[in-house]
């Protein structure tokens, strides 16, 4: 079997490499750099006290694996292309997509799963209704998949991620 007939398709990525929009990468790098500069430096004085917190310990371990995880996907990913021309018409990561969801029309951007918390309009890739929206275009209705059952969701407009 070949390499890539083994490799494992992962919400956000395209062939084994995480994608992120140019927004996305540049705000998850000023979340490292807060993360380090800011968030780290104002712990480890606290780390080295004689009857230091343990609970200290246990935040200045967790920050640092969220910023060793920021800092590997940055390095690893791929800048979705956001060149309007090469915009087919169909739902891919990164793009806005208008949709009328229970009658309310709202904008979401499916992004890769650590995207997706940077703003109200991102979603993640692994989210039913991202994993429902993706290659459709505007005037389809998908229906999608949830805990609570199939719902419509009524794509109004796609447009490129820039």
């Amino acid at each position: 079997m070949s390499a890539r007939a083994q490799q494992v398709v992962r919400p956000g990525e395209r062939d084994g490499r995480p994608q992120l929009t140019a927004d996305g990468r540049r705000l998850l790098q000023e979340r490292l750099a807060q993360l380090r500069q800011e968030r780290l430096t104002e712990l480890r004085p606290l780390l080295a006290e004689q009857e230091r917190d343990e609970r200290i310990v246990a935040d200045f371990e967790r920050l640092m694996a969220q910023a060793d995880e920021i800092e590997a996907l940055v390095a690893s990913a791929d800048v979705i292309d956001d060149d309007p021309a090469a915009h087919d018409g169909r739902v891919d990561l990164g793009m806005r997509v208008q949709v009328r969801i229970f009658g309310e029309e709202t904008w979401i951007r499916p992004v890769h799963p650590q995207e997706a918390f940077l703003d109200e309009e991102r979603v993640s890739a692994a989210s039913p209704i991202a994993i429902a929206l993706m290659g459709a275009r505007a005037g389809h209705t998908v229906w999608v998949d949830s805990p609570t059952g199939a719902w419509p969701c009524e794509v109004l407009a796609v447009a490129p991620a820039g």
